[in-house]
């Protein structure tokens, strides 16, 4: 047993095999992990290719609008990925042969996740963006503002927009100031009127006064009512006697009767006297509560006509400003403080005579001839006062309100004379079908949601899919109702273009969208340069479309009605038309009204001369003929369709999540499809493994490390892959 441990026999085999098997252990795990490292890498490449193939697969009839969403099922696509990424696995390949890597698909792993879809504004933007930045139709539309820049519309637009702003805020005060004139001139001529009645009244009351008092005397009438009782008694004394003659019974008898009178008249006088000092004090009341009154309305019209006098001298200059329209501004009356100052010491000196005859009536209490000649004196005093303040100042305000009622005749005329025009307009609005396939259309895109067990339209929905409110209409609505207003509205818009025209490329693209893929009320009727019809060169056909001749005004207002849409945008053009009518009267103003100093009355008959002219070109506009946009405001020629005002406005009522959610559901509406469906961003996972070929224990013990990138379960190694993939 020695001998044998000791021997050296097989030693050297002993040494190999402890050499070897290491090695071959070794040999064995870097195999298998090259393997599992490939089988990784091509799991992840065909889950890749899977998820590509099934977005491959988009819906062609969007496509034609430039948008991207998966065209087949969910069972469809999770076929069509399974498929894919089967194929793509080396175990398709090694059927019947030997494959160093023999990657397989494991069932029930493989599954397609939809996670957006083109009922989100914000990928439904994206993909009308890229549409449009490749086919370029927005360069139409910046060259359409280019050109109004150096068309040299930017200062006159100014002029309009500014003269018509500053008009309104001058005239505003001018109203203010003049009607506060009016109640204190009211107010005023209350306390003349009632300056005269009490002067009437209180100067018969001296009169009476004045006469009982000198049929009284200086007699009391507890001195009258003890003569009375003496005169009794001696009459008592006469009858018990009866020896007294019957002369001298009717002496005392006659004395006692005047005694008697007399003390009448000292009662009637002094109720007399009582009731004319409270009459008067109660008086005195009324003419300081007028006082006070016309002192209010005189402080705010002198508050309004500093306010007006600061305007004008700010000078507030306008683009243009040596344009003599600007003249009227500095026609405009400013009154004098020397007229309020007036104005309000002569009524306070009224107040004031009145309040010291009232002082003078409550301390007399006999009424001589000296005290009735002070009680008339002061009667005829603040009388006076009032009667020579109505004298002048009735001048002054006769003038006044003549001015201000001519002015405001002048107003009235051309108000009518406008509104004459825009009834006349909207008469002239048309544009809609009479037959009742619209409302069915707008049903379907509004709903009934607002009434009770109403339903909900594609565009609700669709505010309702981007966490929006769902109300229906874009709440511009443009009517031509009445004439000042609209007058003033049309001005304005001129400012909002200047402003708009700054605005950003990414609504651009999407209004140019919303022109390119539908349809307007001229579809079909504008032509080209070489005279023929015009035709989309998209394609859509928009002519197809179920809402014909009225997709745009849609997008652009969105009522519920054919009527209320088209209406809104022809009231919106002549607006538009009328302003800059308007601005070509004002650069040409007429010299006498200037002179008037009623900046509203300018610009309404610029208004009136505007809207005529307005009328005239939304005739053309509206049979798809270009017009003009001004021959005196531009400084090249410059004419516009229909169609590109539409463009004008899309760009002023920029209202993207509003217009986003119309112009999904119109999409709805002309496809069918919904765009919750169409999916634009897919996950797909997928599960593999491969069988190990060595030691599959020892893989288990590096799964713990992280380093495999698979699960090890049994004699097999599981991978998990996650790809995603959009348009």
């Amino acid at each position: 047993m020695r001998r044998l441990f000791y021997s050296e026999d097989g030693a050297v085999t002993v040494y190999l095999i402890l050499i070897i098997v290491p090695i071959f252990l070794f040999q064995a795990v870097l195999i298998d992990f090259a393997r599992i490292k490939l089988a990784e890498r091509e799991s992840e490449s065909a889950v890749k290719a899977a998820t590509r193939s099934v977005m491959s697969s988009f819906d062609q009839e969007i496509q034609t609008l430039g948008l991207y969403g998966l065209g087949i099922s969910q069972p469809e696509s999770e076929e069509l990925f399974r498929q894919v990424f089967t194929a793509n696995l080396s175990s398709a390949a090694a059927k019947g042969s030997f494959h160093y890597v023999d990657t397989r698909p494991v069932d029930q792993s493989m599954q397609v996740t939809p996670v957006y879809s083109l009922a989100s504004h914000n990928i439904f933007q994206r993909q009308v963006l890229e549409d449009m930045k490749i086919k370029a139709p927005i360069e139409y539309t910046l060259e359409i503002t280019d050109k109004f820049r150096k068309s040299g519309t930017k200062a006159p637009f100014q002029l309009g927009s500014q003269f018509a702003k500053q008009a309104a805020e001058l005239e505003k005060l001018i109203e203010q100031r003049e009607a506060a004139l009016d109640d204190a001139w009211q107010s005023s001529e209350e306390l003349v009127k009632k300056a005269s009645t009490y002067h009437l009244y209180y100067q018969s009351r001296m009169t009476e006064l004045d006469r009982l008092a000198g049929q009284i005397g200086i007699h009391t009438i507890d001195e009258v009512r003890e003569e009375i009782m003496n005169v009794k008694l001696q009459l008592q004394s006469l009858h018990a006697s009866k020896s007294e003659l019957g002369e001298q019974l009717q002496i005392l008898n006659q004395k006692l009767n005047d005694l008697e009178t007399l003390l009448k008249l000292i009662m009637e006088y002094t109720a007399l006297l009582m009731a004319t000092k409270l009459e008067v004090s109660a008086n005195e009341l009324t003419v300081r509560q007028l006082q006070q009154t016309i002192e209010s309305d005189l402080r705010i019209a002198k508050q309004r006509n500093d306010e007006i006098r600061t305007k004008i001298n700010e000078e507030h200059t306008v683009v243009g400003a040596a344009n003599e329209v600007n003249e009227v501004f500095q026609n405009i009356p400013i009154i004098g403080d020397d007229y309020f100052y007036k104005f309000q010491t002569s009524v306070a000196s009224i107040a004031a005579l009145f309040a010291a005859f009232q002082e003078l009536i409550s301390s007399i209490y006999l009424y001589s001839p000296d005290q009735t000649v002070k009680a008339n004196s002061a009667n005829d005093a603040f009388f006076k006062a009032s009667t020579d303040f109505y004298g002048e100042q009735s001048l002054l305000e006769k003038k006044r309100i003549d001015r201000n009622v001519s002015i405001a005749s002048s107003k009235k005329k051309q108000q009518s004379q406008i509104q004459a025009v825009l009834d006349q307009a909207k008469e002239a609005i048309g544009g809609c079908s009479l037959t009742g396939d619209d409302a069915f259309m707008y049903n379907r895109l509004q709903g009934t949601g607002e009434q009770p067990g109403g339903t909900v339209g594609y565009y609700q929905k669709y505010r309702e899919a981007n966490a929006q409110n769902a109300i229906v209409g874009s709440e511009i609505a443009y009517d031509l109702e009445k004439s000042e207003p609209v007058s003033l509205k049309a001005m304005g818009m001129l400012e909002a273009f200047n402003n708009a025209a700054e605005k950003l490329r990414d609504e651009l693209y999407v209004n140019e969208y919303a022109l390119t893929k539908f349809n307007s009320r001229t579809y079909g009727l504008e032509l080209d340069a070489a005279g023929n019809a015009e035709i989309s060169n998209e394609l859509v056909d928009p002519g197809s479309h179920p809402l014909a001749n009225q997709e745009v005004e849609y997008l652009l207002y969105g009522f519920s009605s054919c009527k209320a849409n088209i209406a809104s945008a022809y009231a919106e053009m002549f607006a538009f038309r009328m302003a800059i009518r308007a601005v070509e009267a004002l650069l040409d103003p007429k010299k006498e009204l200037l002179n008037v100093g009623s900046p509203m009355l300018v610009l309404l008959v610029a208004a009136v001369e505007g809207a005529l002219k307005a009328f005239q070109d939304m005739t053309k506009l509206t049979k798809g003929e270009a017009v003009e946009l001004s021959a005196k405001i531009t400084k090249s020629a410059l004419s516009l369709t229909y169609k590109d005002y539409l463009r004008i406005f899309l760009l002023l009522h920029s209202s993207n999540s509003k217009l986003m959610s119309r112009l999904q559901a119109l999409i709805e509406l002309n496809t069918g499809k919904d765009l919750l469906n169409e999916i634009t961003y897919v996950q797909g996972n997928a599960a593999s493994e491969i069988k190990l070929w060595f030691i599959p224990q020892m893989m288990k013990a590096i799964d713990g490390t992280g380093l495999l990138g698979c699960k090890v379960q049994g004699n097999r190694c599981r991978f998990t892959q996650t790809a995603a993939a959009s348009y």
